[in-house]
């Protein structure tokens, strides 16, 4: 079961970036940023090689347009080259961002707190979820009880106040 937990936590990723530590947030959205804009200037200098640079003028002489071809030529192979190295750049910190995403930090201040009074005892600590009929509480220790003997679940911000 735990395996399949982390299979599933590699494919799919965490729902928010929201849970990760604040300087993980950080360095995923400036590496989205840097991603998108690498991306969008590959785009530009694609779509330059492809149609040539707007209000450009073109000879129409035999030895004009040969010149311009040659040098045309030349600049439509730097932009093609530089395009697909601005790709891979930004592919890659696409996955740097995917990366830290998934295995970056949780904040201290995502574990969701409560206190579970049951009949006859109070338990604090972190949620961690449900086994079968038992709700499971990490406290200082592991803890569990089962669901029919809860009077109340509230939510804390830490143990030592409501």
């Amino acid at each position: 079961m735990t395996a399949l937990l982390g299979v599933v936590l590699v494919v799919k990723g965490r729902e928010t970036v929201g849970d990760l530590a604040p300087w993980t947030r950080v360095t995923v959205a400036v590496l989205l940023v840097m991603a998108f804009g690498g991306l969008l200037g590959a785009t530009v200098l694609a779509v330059r090689a492809a149609a040539g640079t707007p209000g450009a003028e073109i000879l129409l002489t035999g030895e004009g347009l040969r010149e311009w071809t040659r040098i045309e030529v030349k600049a439509v192979a730097r932009r093609i080259w530089c395009a697909a190295l601005l790709t891979l750049v930004a592919l890659s910190l696409l996955v740097t961002a995917l990366g830290f995403t998934w295995f970056g930090p949780i904040s201290d201040s995502v574990k969701p707190m409560v206190r579970v009074v049951t009949r006859g005892e109070s338990m604090c600590g972190e949620l961690v979820g449900t086994a079968g009929d038992d709700v499971v509480v990490k406290g200082e220790s592991l803890r569990q009880t089962r669901i029919d003997r809860i009077v109340s679940i509230e939510p804390v911000k830490s143990c030592g106040q409501p």
